[in-house]
């Protein structure tokens, strides 16, 4: 069972596997970059990619397989934080 802080470790990683990639990301791409860190399966994954697009971080694309962008709030957010730490 997974803490709140593993669970937001793990949607950080996701976020930053999203941020460092070029165009769309498919799931198993973000699981093959995270997953020998935090040993977590693909369903899992696509439980977490699910709650990052209800929150607006992510949006997918309706490909099959699916792909996801982060979106401009997300974009903002890390913008937010990064100027944050420079200050």
């Amino acid at each position: 069972m997974s803490t709140e802080a593993d669970r937001t470790y793990i949607n950080l990683m996701i976020i930053r596997t999203l941020a460092v990639t070029k165009g769309r990301t498919s799931v198993h791409q973000i699981h093959k970059s995270i997953e020998p860190k935090m040993g977590i399966g693909v369903r899992s994954l696509q439980r977490y990619m699910k709650h990052l697009e209800e929150w607006g971080l992510v949006r997918g694309d309706g490909e099959n397989p699916q792909g996801f962008l982060l979106t401009l709030q997300a974009k903002e957010l890390i913008n937010d934080m990064a100027q944050g730490a420079s200050a």
